[in-house]
């Protein structure tokens, strides 16, 4: 239904509305198609039009029709058809570049007129009015959007058309233009990543530094999922780079495939295109294709063979320096990406022959280093004198400022008197007089034994003196009765030599059983010395439990009396401390502090060193040295308290003092 001039008039709020409509259209569709298809729509609606199109200009100076809009049942096909006259309309706005309107006559065919009208002959004019406004890229039109209306409608809605419709085609030029903008910074940021890619390209003659350079920046470029590149190494392709990974698994099955694909495409050299089928393949290209396809799981894929114009003669033949493998694994690759395709491979050609010529050149090891020692041999003079001055100060300085040198030592702190007790005989603990850190006195029973083969043998010792004392009673009465019964008697030389054999035996068993008895007495065990008991628990440690000969029970120490250190010295420095000790006609002089706190040093003077080295606990093998301890530190002392010291061993280098062990070292492996 047309609305008349004056309900225009009365309707700018809907048209301003529209146009925000419109505008806010074209800042969000995301092609020409939907923005104009919608525009189109809405224009056609809001004017009551019989019917719409956009038609851009080809470079055949043709028209191609972008949309159409038919509302209007009626209007015949003819009217949005590219018929001469209707071309000749559109041909005139692109040639005026203004805005056209003409009233056009349409004849009907018979049987175009829809049911209902008066006559179904042919013939028919019927006259509709037509308005085309150009479409413009900033100076150029490029197309015309036009709308149909019926002739019926008054001048003052056609003046409203024409405005309305150069609105709707001013926002279609901004939408154009912002789409080229976009178009041409899309274009620009891809020509500085393939610039960027050019230089980092080329940046390298190492062979696999080049191809990985490409594979991962090639993924990058192109747009798909992953790049492999093969190059020709001793007379077949070989994989060397893939875009995502390190280093490459040769014995990979995929690998493998990839190879086996290379080697059946290297006869044609001609660019596979496989986006899931492989009907159009020969059967020596599908058996290798699917079993890559099968190892990769890849939807798509592409292998493209680098080929590069021959040197070596006038002619065109060209080389093969490689082959890319690109692959995407839940669509194809985009119809747009091939032109990038095709640059990637140019430019990796060219980057891949450089590479493969540089490493065929011979001696190509020995150049490299040569070069390297060129250029640093060709430093700033100035800048070498300053670094041998550095040195030679810093030799001086090592060489001629004195240091204290100082050895390292660890060990633990006990008083000097101290005695350890053992177990006499296997036996049983009786009992323990005595805890720990209790006082004692020298003589005091500390623990009590009992020993049960002691006792059995005191008891077989005893009855055996028994029996020999009782034969030798009986010989000595056999004696007295041979005087007087000289028949019956033995004779008399035989019992004297017997009465003395068993007086010896008698003599023997009081010996043993004397030994015995001390052995006994020895089970009161007694502390050989006055002090305190350092065992921890002893009681609990010892009560009713089976001891041997030579364990320890117990150890006893004199606290109030003088102190040492035993400290641990390294193999590796005892040795100075040795020297020191022989040039200086003092003892050495040790400063050493607690390692269980925060104490203040306290120095000792070396008073012993061990004759052997050592290995306690499979540690290093180190040296044992006494050394006394002043009287002021002896309260803050405990039996095993763990020491921290170090040997003054006199004044050396600083170089010495900080580098020996380095010097060492380093002798060490020389030398031995």
């Amino acid at each position: 239904m047309t609305s008349s001039p004056e309900q225009c008039g009365e309707e700018w709020g809907e048209i301003e509305q529209f146009v925000a409509e419109i505008s806010e259209l074209s800042q969000t569709s995301v092609s020409l198609h939907a923005f104009a298809g919608e525009a189109l729509e809405r224009t056609v609606e809001l004017l009551g039009a019989a019917g719409g199109s956009v038609w851009m200009a080809d470079d055949d100076g043709g028209f191609a029709s972008l949309c159409q809009v038919e509302v209007d049942s009626d209007l015949p096909d003819a009217a949005l058809i590219a018929s001469e006259h209707h071309t000749r309309l559109l041909r005139s706005v692109l040639d005026s570049s203004r805005q056209q309107s003409a009233a056009i006559p349409i004849t009907t065919a018979p049987g175009d007129r829809p049911q209902g009208t008066p006559s179904g002959r042919g013939g028919v004019h019927e006259t509709y009015y037509w308005t085309g406004s150009p479409l413009r890229m900033d100076r150029d039109v490029i197309g015309v959007l036009e709308v149909v209306q019926s002739n019926s409608v008054s001048p003052a809605a056609r003046t409203g058309t024409e405005r309305l419709l150069a609105i709707v085609a001013d926002l279609a030029g901004d939408f154009l233009r912002r789409q080229r903008l976009k178009e041409l910074q899309s274009a620009v940021d891809r020509w500085r990543q393939y610039e960027a890619l050019c230089q980092r390209a080329h940046a390298s003659l190492d062979l696999r530094d080049t191809a990985y350079q490409f594979v991962n920046d090639g993924r990058w470029f192109i747009g798909c999922d992953r790049v492999s590149l093969l190059v020709p190494l001793r007379g077949r392709l070989t994989a060397i780079a893939t875009s995502g990974v390190d280093t490459l698994d040769r014995r990979s099955d995929l690998v493998r495939s990839m190879e086996e694909l290379a080697k059946a495409i290297e006869p044609s050299r001609q660019w596979l295109r496989y986006r899931g089928t492989t009907d159009q393949f020969p059967p020596q290209l599908e058996r290798p294709l699917c079993a890559f396809a099968d190892d990769s799981h890849s939807q798509s894929i592409d292998v493209v063979p680098l080929l590069v114009s021959s040197d070596a003669s006038g002619d065109a033949t060209e080389s093969l320096v490689g082959m890319l493998v690109l692959e995407t694994f839940d669509a194809s690759i985009a119809p747009d990406a091939e032109e990038r395709i095709v640059r990637i491979a140019n430019l990796c050609s060219s980057a891949l022959r450089n590479a493969i010529d540089y490493q065929s050149l011979p001696m190509l090891s020995l150049a490299r280093w040569l070069r390297r020692t060129i250029r640093y041999g060709g430093l700033q003079r100035r800048k070498l004198a300053i670094v041998t001055v550095a040195v030679v100060l810093a030799i001086l300085v090592l060489r001629l400022i004195p240091a204290t040198h100082y050895v390292a030592a660890e060990g633990e702190a006990q008083p000097l008197i101290r005695r350890n007790i053992y177990a006499p005989v296997d036996g049983e603990v009786v009992e323990v007089r005595g805890g720990h850190d209790e006082s004692v006195s020298a003589d005091q029973i500390l623990v009590v034994l009992r020993s049960r083969d002691l006792e059995l043998e005191l008891e077989r010792l005893q009855g055996e003196y028994q029996t020999t004392e009782k034969r030798l009673l009986a010989i000595a009465s056999a004696r007295v009765q041979s005087g007087f019964d000289n028949a019956s008697a033995r004779i008399p030389g035989q019992l004297a030599a017997e009465e003395q054999e068993l007086k010896q035996q008698l003599a023997s068993l009081q010996t043993q059983i004397a030994l015995v008895r001390k052995q006994r007495d020895s089970l009161e065990i007694r502390s050989p010395i006055g002090g305190r008991i350092l065992t921890w628990d002893p009681e609990d440690l010892l009560s009713d439990r089976p001891v041997q000969r030579g364990q320890l029970l117990v150890s006893v120490a004199d606290l109030s009396g003088p102190w040492v250190l035993e400290l641990l010295v390294p193999d590796r420095s005892v040795g100075h401390v040795i020297s020191a000790q022989r040039i200086e006609d003092e003892p050495l002089d040790v400063s050493f502090t607690l390692a269980t706190g925060s104490s203040p040093t306290y120095r000792g003077n070396l008073k012993q060193i061990a004759g052997r080295t050592e290995v306690l606990d499979q540690q290093q093998a180190s040296t044992r040295v006494l050394v006394s301890v002043p009287s002021e530190a002896v309260e803050l002392l405990r039996p095993g308290t763990t020491i921290k010291a170090k040997f003054d061993c006199g004044r050396r280098s600083l170089g010495f003092v900080w580098l020996h062990d380095l010097f060492e070292t380093v002798r060490g492996w020389i030398l031995f």
